[in-house]
């Protein structure tokens, strides 16, 4: 049914149970899963030091990440492509979503900023808005 599945998965519960529903799909469709990360970098970055750290520490959560989406794909039989993109998160799926030619994005209804989405809308919010592709909005 879809050709070009893709899951933001950034580690959250929400993120973790997108992952499960589009390994499913994947499989399903028989298809590679990509999985996609968005690095939201500090708005306001103090030292050059402070920022290679920041970016240390992004990279290392990105690779415990990756391997966790390999894994669970390995386990349902689904080859998972992974990658990271820097920006804001809505904006950066968005636009992901629109050059890697997705045609189902897969993704929790709630991240890591459960927050921030309460008063300003949620990630999810944002990109139903405006993806170019269908959205699975897993809660």
């Amino acid at each position: 049914m879809y050709r070009n599945i893709a899951c933001a998965f950034d580690g959250s519960d929400g993120s973790r149970r997108a992952l499960d529903v589009a390994l499913h799909l994947a499989r399903a469709d028989q298809q590679t899963l990509r999985m996609i990360f968005i690095e939201e970098m500090p708005r306001y970055p103090g030292a050059p030091s402070e920022t290679n750290e920041e970016l240390e520490r992004a990279d290392a959560i990105f690779e415990q990440l990756r391997q966790e989406a390999l894994d669970a794909g390995k386990k349902c039989g689904v080859e998972v492509v992974a990658e990271k993109r820097v920006g804001h998160p809505a904006q950066a799926l968005v636009r992901y979503v629109k050059e890697a030619g997705v045609d189902l994005l897969v993704m929790g209804h709630t991240g890591h900023s459960k927050l921030w989405g309460t008063f300003l809308g949620t990630t999810a919010d944002k990109v139903v808005s405006h993806a170019t592709c269908s959205v699975h909005v897993v809660r």
